[in-house]
C-alpha cells in the first residue's frame, strides 16, 4: 500500500483487492455501514465509487485497483466531491420510467454532500 497528500491535503491510500466492485457494493462499502454510492455514467461490475460523509472518506474501485481518500476536515472533504462532480460530470439516472404515451421521466438519486 502507498500513501500520499493530494493537493487538497487529503490522505491518499493506493492497493489492490483481486476481486470486484460487488464485494464493495454489499461487504465493504454497503449503506449498512454508512456508505453511499456515488453514481457516475462510468459503474459497471469493474468501476464504482463510494463515499462515507461522516468519515469524511471516499473509495474508488477501478479493476483491482483501490483508493481511499480521508478528508481531515469539512472543507477538504467538500473540495474533494468538487472535484469528482467536476470530473464526473453530471450523475446518470438511477432508472427512466417509459410511461404508456411513450414519454420518459428519469429519476436521480443525489449525490452525496459534506455535512
Amino acid at each position: 500500500m502507498s500513501q500520499e497528500i493530494n493537493e487538497r491535503g487529503n490522505i491518499v491510500e493506493r492497493s489492490f483487492l483481486d476481486a470486484d466492485r460487488y464485494l464493495f457494493d454489499f461487504r465493504l462499502c454497503s449503506p449498512q455501514k454508512g456508505w453511499k454510492q456515488y453514481d457516475t455514467n462510468q459503474d459497471a461490475w469493474y468501476f464504482g465509487v463510494w463515499v462515507h460523509p461522516e468519515r469524511r472518506e471516499i473509495l474508488t474501485y477501478a479493476e483491482g485497483d483501490v483508493i481511499s481518500i480521508k478528508c481531515p476536515t469539512i472543507q477538504s472533504f467538500q473540495a474533494e466531491l468538487n472535484v469528482m462532480a467536476e470530473f464526473y460530470g453530471d450523475p446518470p439516472p438511477a432508472f427512466t420510467v417509459i410511461r404508456p404515451d411513450g414519454k420518459r421521466t428519469r429519476f436521480y438519486d443525489k449525490r452525496p454532500t459534506a455535512h
